[in-house]
């Protein structure tokens, strides 16, 4: 044992100290992999595995016994070693929890109430090492009186050592409930360009109509949303109705309001930067009035670049004072990666400006992003045929609206979790928000061929 720890990576996992921790643990090594994992165990609070090969898979299981239904805090630091060459870990270093169901749960193959992934952060080490520190906090289900915890190292030549894990029973997580609302004045044409600044106040106006309908009606909004290329749509002549942001008229009209009522606002603009150079571009202002920050049009139509206007060239993701916040704008939709990359960035709450579409996309495309990624989106058209509004993490719509300069709300809880039985836990309900991430396989797709 000792030569295969020398010969392989290393990761450490020692975790916070904790008075009550399980003492009964069992190591696995998965019997069809040709280089089983070894398991080892230092002291009664040291479990370590250790991983010859890319073809080996071990984990260490342990059970804490509940004796109530409100929260458990969960935490454990990890530091990683990788053996040669290896480059990353990436999710194949984890923690899972699943939740036990009193009559059937303890029984192997049997249904049980859920299993989810702990949350972790990466940070290097002096010596090179990653430390990857997992720590989150989840509501107990139902009546479980039992939590099975999970510790896995798989497809990397690596040590695991477990010690001392954290498991505290703590009062239930509070909801974190974002007031969401997007505002839906219809595109009118203009009658005329000759007066581009003209024809652009007289759009402004219509947003500006809408935000007094909005906070007329809406007690104190945490987020809205207005859609893109409001202002100029249309215009025969960008270069003199594009914007500055911070400086153009749409985004001071932004910054009076969200500092006058408290709220964050998002609205999307032609942009025109210093530099000379067009995008198509989504800014968000806080609840001060300030810039929070401005994401670039990632994948434009051919009408767009065509016409000069170029992408933007990362996504994004924006901290608000309630959560994190991803921008997507109309054709980044129909390309499900870019909703990925951003979930991945850890986007708790999706923006979504869009000029209009079909009405087969509105039933299907826009929930199916929401379902792919786990997370909640707010969709603002400026078309009249086609509503605006807000789609919860599991594809059903909150609130819609038709109505010109009207707007639709809803209250969406960032902390919860649409469920979803099966998936690929098996008799037990999983979260997607958590599992598309954990079980994908980031190293692949890096390495796949573009062409």
């Amino acid at each position: 044992m000792k030569n295969l720890v020398l010969t392989v990576g290393t990761v450490l996992l020692s975790a916070l100290a904790c008075a009550d921790a399980p003492a009964s643990w069992t190591f696995t090594s998965a019997k069809l992999v040709p280089d089983p994992a070894v398991g080892r165990e230092i002291s009664a609070d040291v479990h370590e595995i250790a991983l010859p090969s890319r073809r080996s898979i071990g984990w260490w299981t342990t059970t804490h016994e509940l004796t109530r239904t409100g929260g458990v805090h969960f935490a454990v630091r990890a530091e990683i070693t990788l053996g040669a060459g290896e480059a990353d870990v990436y999710n194949d270093c984890m923690m899972f929890v699943t939740w036990l169901d009193p009559k059937y749960g303890r029984v192997p193959g049997k249904r049980f109430f859920q299993r989810e992934f702990i949350a972790y952060t990466d940070a290097p080490a002096a010596d090179g090492r990653i430390v990857r520190t997992f720590d989150q906090t989840l509501p107990v289900p139902s009546t479980s009186d039992c939590v099975r915890v999970e510790f896995i190292a798989k497809w990397h030549p690596m040590t695991v050592r477990v010690s001392g894990l954290k498991v505290e029973e703590v009062a239930r997580p509070a909801p974190r409930r974002v007031r969401c609302v997007v505002g839906n004045p219809h595109e009118r044409r203009p009658k005329s360009w000759d007066d581009p600044a003209a024809a652009v106040a007289g759009r402004l106006a219509q947003i500006e109509a809408t935000l007094t309908n909005i906070f007329a009606h809406v007690e104190r909004p945490d987020i809205i949303l207005f859609s893109e290329v409001f202002t100029d749509t249309g215009t025969p002549c960008p270069e003199k109705t594009a914007e500055r942001i911070p400086g153009g008229p749409t985004f001071a009209l932004a910054s009076r309001y969200a500092k006058r009522y408290r709220c964050n606002i998002a609205m999307n603009v032609r942009e025109r930067t210093d530099a000379g150079t067009y995008h198509n571009s989504t800014f968000i202002v806080d609840r001060a009035g300030e810039l929070v920050g401005v994401y670039r049009k990632v994948t434009l139509t051919s009408g767009e670049y065509q016409s000069g206007m170029l992408p933007g060239d990362d996504f994004r993701v924006f901290q608000l004072d309630f959560g994190k916040v991803g921008c997507l704008t109309c054709w980044d939709n129909w390309f499900s990666e870019s909703f990925k990359y951003t979930r991945r960035l850890g986007a708790e709450l999706l923006l979504f400006p869009l000029a209009g579409c079909a009405q087969d996309h509105m039933d299907f495309v826009w929930p199916t992003r929401a379902i792919d990624t786990g997370v909640p989106i707010l969709f603002c058209t400026r078309q009249g045929h086609l509503p605006s509004g807000i789609v919860d993490r599991d594809g059903t719509w909150a609130a819609q609206t038709l109505e010109d300069n009207g707007f639709a709300w809803a209250d969406i809880d960032l902390n919860e979790r649409k469920r979803t039985f099966w998936l690929s836990v098996g008799p037990g309900a999983g979260d997607p928000y958590d599992l598309y991430i954990n079980e994908s396989r980031p190293e692949l797709y890096r390495r796949q061929p573009l062409r």
